[in-house]
This record gives C-alpha cells, sequence and structure tokens, in this order.
C-alpha cells in the first residue's frame, strides 16, 4: 500500500492516518493524489454534522489531518515529519512548514469546505516553493547567517528559529517580521531580516557573561511543557528547569521582542553571588509588562471563563504571578481553575458547576493541540493565601 511506502518520512502521523482511513471504509488501498483530496472534502463535508461529543470531533480532526499529511508526502517526496513541544507539521523544502491539522479545521469551520481545503493546499504549495510569507523569512535569516561564523541556525519550526550562537542556543521568533513583511517587495524583506541578525551581534562573545546589571530587564519566566523538558539536548543539560507539575516545568530566559536564550544554571549562580534574585526579578518583569495584558472575559451558557491571549509570549507564565488571584477572584470566586495550554494563551474558570469546568477543559485541549508551543490542557487551581 503507498501509505505504508511513507513510513521513514511520516513519524506518529502513519498510525492516526492508518485508523482513520481503515474506520471510513478507505482500506485496503486509500485513494491518493487529487482522488484522496477529493475523498477528504467529501468526508469533511459530511462529518461537520455528525459530531456527537468533542471527544469524535478531536479524533476526526487528528485522522483527517494525518490522512492529509501522507497525501501531500506522497505529492513531495522530499517533504517529511517534523514536531516541536508536541505539535506536528510537514517540512516541505528547507523553509516552508504547513500545519495539515490546521488546515482541516479551517475545512471544517468552513461554510465552504471544499474551496476552503484548496486554499490551505494553496498555502502549501506556496511553502514548498518557499515563496510564502513566513518561508520568505527563513530563507533570508539563513541567508545573511550563513556567512557568520559565531552563528549558524540549527533547526527552525513554523516562525520560530533556533540559532546556535556563540556556545548558546538562541530561539528566535519571526512572527512580527513576517507580518510587516507580508507581500512587501524583497528589498524590505532583506533590510528587517539584516536588522534584525545584526541585533544578534551584540551577544556573540558575551552572551555567556552577561553582567546582571543588563540581564535583570531582560530576565523572565517561560512555562514549557513535557516536549521540551524531553528534548533539551545533552550538552545543555545545566539549563535551568524546574518541574512544577506532572506536565509543567519553569525556565528562565533572557527576553526581547523577537528573540529568547534559555538561561543556565551557572549564570544564575554567577549572578547570586552579589545578592541578585533572579527568579524573584524574572516575576517582577512579569509582573510589570501584565500591566498590558488582556484578560478578556467571555460568558458561555454556564458561566463565565477568563482568556488572556496578550501575544507576548508571557500569557501562560502569568499562572505564576502572586496576583492572579487577586485579579480574576472578584469575577470567577475562590479557588478557581486555570489552565495554560500553549505559551500565548492562559485559560480561567470557576472550579463549579461541573459543566462550565467540562467546557474550560475542552477548551484547553482544543487549544493545546497542534500549537507551535504547547505546554499542556491540565487544569491548576488557584487558591488564596488562607484558602
Amino acid at each position: 500500500m503507498w501509505i505504508d511506502a511513507l513510513a521513514s518520512r511520516s513519524g506518529p502521523l502513519l498510525h492516526a492516518a492508518t485508523l482513520f482511513t481503515a474506520h471510513h471504509g478507505l482500506e485496503p488501498d486509500p485513494p491518493r493524489g487529487v482522488a484522496g483530496l477529493g475523498e477528504l472534502s467529501r468526508l469533511i463535508r459530511r462529518a461537520r454534522t455528525q459530531f456527537a461529543s468533542d471527544e469524535e470531533s478531536r479524533e476526526f480532526l487528528e485522522g483527517a489531518g494525518a490522512y492529509l499529511a501522507l497525501l501531500l508526502l506522497d505529492h513531495w517526496r522530499n517533504a517529511s515529519h517534523t514536531s516541536h513541544a508536541g505539535s506536528h507539521r510537514l517540512k516541505l523544502g528547507e523553509c516552508g512548514t504547513f500545519d495539515p491539522f490546521a488546515a482541516v479545521a479551517h475545512a471544517l469551520d468552513a461554510e465552504d469546505a471544499k474551496r476552503t481545503l484548496l486554499a490551505e493546499l494553496q498555502l502549501a504549495e506556496h511553502e514548498a516553493e518557499g515563496v510564502s510569507p513566513t518561508a520568505r523569512v527563513v530563507a533570508e535569516v539563513r541567508r545573511v547567517l550563513q556567512d557568520r561564523p559565531d552563528a549558524h541556525v540549527t533547526d527552525h519550526f513554523d516562525r520560530t528559529v533556533w540559532i546556535e550562537l556563540a556556545g548558546n542556543r538562541v530561539e528566535l521568533d519571526l512572527s512580527r517580521i513576517v507580518e510587516v513583511t507580508r507581500d512587501e517587495p524583497e528589498t524590505i524583506l532583506r533590510s528587517a531580516v539584516q536588522r534584525l541578525c545584526a541585533s544578534l551581534a551584540g551577544d556573540a562573545g558575551r552572551s555567556s557573561e552577561l553582567p546582571w546589571n543588563v540581564a535583570r530587564t531582560l530576565i523572565f519566566p517561560r512555562l514549557v511543557g513535557p516536549s521540551f523538558a524531553s528534548a533539551v539536548p545533552a550538552d545543555s543539560a545545566d539549563l535551568y528547569l524546574r518541574q512544577l507539575g506532572s506536565e509543567v516545568w519553569e525556565t528562565l530566559v533572557l527576553k526581547t521582542r523577537e528573540r529568547a536564550r534559555y538561561i543556565r544554571r551557572q549564570e544564575l549562580a554567577d549572578w547570586s553571588k552579589d545578592g541578585a534574585t533572579p527568579r524573584g526579578q524574572a516575576l517582577e518583569n512579569l509582573a510589570r509588562e501584565s500591566g498590558r495584558a488582556r484578560f478578556l472575559q467571555h460568558d458561555t451558557p454556564h458561566g463565565p471563563l477568563v482568556i488572556a491571549e496578550s501575544r507576548d509570549g508571557l500569557d501562560a507564565a502569568r499562572l505564576l504571578l502572586p496576583g492572579l488571584h487577586d485579579l480574576l477572584s472578584g469575577l470567577l470566586g475562590s479557588p478557581f481553575l486555570v489552565a495554560i495550554p500553549h505559551r500565548d494563551t492562559l485559560l480561567a474558570g470557576p472550579s463549579e458547576p461541573a459543566p462550565l469546568v467540562e467546557e474550560l477543559k475542552r477548551r484547553a485541549r482544543s487549544a493545546a493541540r497542534g500549537a507551535p508551543h504547547a505546554i499542556s490542557a491540565q487544569l491548576w487551581v488557584i487558591r488564596g493565601p488562607s484558602e
């Protein structure tokens, strides 16, 4: 069967796609190519009215997304599966990535599923050709850094690029540059990327010896999930990583608007010699930045939920804020529940009634699924000091 021939490039997607095609009667030889896409479109249109539960919806989305991924892997022989922090993508060419699960989700939500799926496939074509807004920026970053002896790209996933810089692992968030250079000519794209890469020059050679008076304004907490914790390279064994729960770890980063570097334990020890308290300072910086955070109330049939989506890379970390209870307990009561499905979302809701708690769980699972920086769908209980 043609699907089996993709085993070496499809990773865990093969199993999900096989279950999906078998469940929908497409075995032993599922359609491929244009016929396969037509069958998938038909199944999506039919499925939108048949989900009896969130679990059925999730299973369909995972299976259909995996089947779409295999159809595209079959089409592009140099494509492969890639993943990061529990999220899965197709790697198309050197600089392109495509999310088949998001493509299926968009088609499920659209009035015209067929037209929406075709639009998603066109996006995949642009990623493979290196002409999508994201692929253009990734390619330019690679080009600018290829002649620098102190920095090189080690990997990329969606809009995130990881760079080895003077022995440190630096994470670049390309989201802003992707948006400001969308549909702009190459000259503007190159200028924006060159400015971004030039800002790395100040980090090289001194990043491991950054003085505390500089680091103290840049240090922030960051929460990560099991996939991140298990994927920490052996040569980064001294990375500051503190487990908070069964699925959540705390790290510390030196963060600017577009880049972040994870902090090592030795750096914390060096800064602390003169009486500095790096983790305390990180929480102070987080509290300062949270003055601009967007906590929005969303009313449901069972009660209110609060959603924080400030898109500053700090929303999940706001779980650590001592003032979170005082901020939200007036609306949600005490104790209340919080979920941090990925880096850019914090969800909160009352601890009762049960239907509202189930709604919070559903939203957390949905938000964590496929997110580029997924953390966990588990719920945290937030209590006041005297509770």
